[in-house]
């Protein structure tokens, strides 16, 4: 049993780093995160940027994803245990934000540009112009930003490092927050077996992107930058529902190669092999260059000073 232990588990470990209590824990937070926002009415934050109701509805959506940002962070702070978390979004480097933020959000809206320009080619898909409202454009991008913000703090941030705090194979963690990511996805509408397999292809690239680059705010900004694209720029499902504002808007589509009908372009297969090759890329040149590792000689406190209790 010993060696068990010492040949797959990690000397920084905590009982509550355990996988299925940690993918629980996960889902509490954010059980907890979206009573705070329902109590402080998070769907009608959007009058601040739009005095149509539908508009300020659908804002809603993303909005109410802003407690569970609060609750995750305050989890970080409460318990000392996973206080070197914070690290992750503040890091000693605040250079790492800026970058990480910009090439995050160049990124996500290049990789979900791809599918749509290729979903146009090959006649799926006609957009024609709707109109731009800055001051309604900057109120979807700050609520999807708290959207992509949530996700990525319970899975990256908390799930996956407390994962990587506990398993010596970078592997449980990566696979596991993908898997409690795509688990989160599994009521969202018109899904399909494409979709799900995007869905956790991208837990996957993420997690991968701290785990060579450790730039979690890299993460939110590709998260961000995809979920604003193709549903505020380009009209299309997000997680299969549509904006009732759009920049561009949907004229003509059918189901093809790149473009699932029901749940857009990440609903599609052709979706599926360009984020499996941007993964294939990533592995290839960074396999056994891993940065990420907020645990290598530490010590839980709390053990430390059960410890030394005489």
């Amino acid at each position: 049993m010993e060696d068990f232990k010492n040949r797959f588990l990690r000397g920084s470990r905590t009982w509550t780093d355990i996988l299925p209590l940690t993918l629980l824990l996960g889902y509490l937070w954010m059980f907890v995160g979206t009573i705070f926002t329902t109590m402080l009415k998070g769907d009608t934050w959007g009058y601040l940027f739009s005095g149509d109701p539908d508009t300020v509805a659908f804002m809603g959506v993303y909005a109410n994803f802003t407690g569970i940002c609060v609750v995750t962070i305050v989890m970080a702070i409460i318990f000392k245990g996973n206080r070197p978390m914070l690290k992750e979004l503040v890091p000693d480097k605040k250079s790492k934000i800026i970058s990480g933020s910009l090439v995050g959000l160049a990124v996500g809206f290049a990789l979900n540009s791809v599918n749509v320009v290729a979903s146009i080619m090959t006649g799926d898909l006609k957009l024609v112009f709707g109109s731009i409202e800055p001051k309604v454009l900057i109120g979807f991008f700050i609520f999807v930003m708290f959207q992509s913000g949530a996700e990525e703090l319970v899975n990256r941030f908390y799930i996956y490092q407390k994962l990587r705090r506990r398993y010596k194979n970078p592997a449980v963690a990566v696979i596991g927050n993908a898997a409690f990511f795509l688990f989160l996805h599994r009521g969202n509408s018109n899904i399909n077996i494409a979709s799900l397999a995007e869905v956790f292809l991208w837990g996957v690239l993420f997690s991968l992107i701290i785990l060579y680059f450790d730039n979690l705010w890299a993460c939110i900004a590709i998260h961000t930058a995809w979920n604003f694209t193709q549903n505020i720029l380009y009209g299309l499902p997000n997680s299969g529902r549509v904006s009732n504002y759009s920049v561009y808007r949907i004229d003509a589509a059918s189901d093809g190669f790149f473009f699932d009908t029901g749940f857009g372009v990440e609903g599609s297969w052709g979706a599926v092999i360009v984020i499996s090759i941007v993964i294939a890329v990533l592995i290839i040149m960074y396999k056994g260059k891993e940065k990420n590792d907020l645990w290598e000689g530490w010590v839980d406190p709390e053990k430390i000073k059960r410890e030394t209790v005489v």
